[in-house]
């Protein structure tokens, strides 16, 4: 089984995200920002990476952040995390990036796992090895 991207959905997403690139071009870059934080403490969960998806990529796509993270649920959409990666590939935006957090593929990251999973770095060492 891979991603399951067909005509439909590529066309529904491409439309999606030029609607938001559409809001937030006129906005200054540290609202942009603001509002990207924003986003990823509501909306980097299971039920919602898709709509932090579609602001992260309209915000690429318009060069209008100089900062990104990528969302740590993105884990778990191998067609989202293509997307990203493609609209990464497709943009200019890698010239004007000043921090970069590919938080997607931190595994050991994910809350879902709670805090407690390694208790020191003893342990984390023993499992490592």
């Amino acid at each position: 089984s891979g991603p399951c991207d067909d005509l439909g959905t590529s066309c529904d997403w491409a439309i999606k995200v030029e609607v938001c690139k559409h809001y937030l071009k006129g906005l200054p870059f540290h609202l942009t920002e603001n509002i990207l934080d924003q986003a990823h403490k509501l909306l980097d969960n299971h039920h919602d990476i898709d709509k932090l998806l579609l602001l992260i990529l309209s915000a690429i796509e318009n060069c209008r952040t100089r900062r990104l993270k990528t969302p740590v649920y993105l884990y778990s959409s191998e067609l989202g995390r293509i997307r990203l990666l493609e609209s990464l590939i497709g943009s200019d935006i890698l010239q004007n990036l000043k921090d970069v957090q590919f938080c997607m593929y931190n595994f050991y990251h994910r809350t879902d796992l709670g805090p407690s999973v390694w208790s020191d770095d003893e342990d984390m060492d023993f499992i490592m090895s």
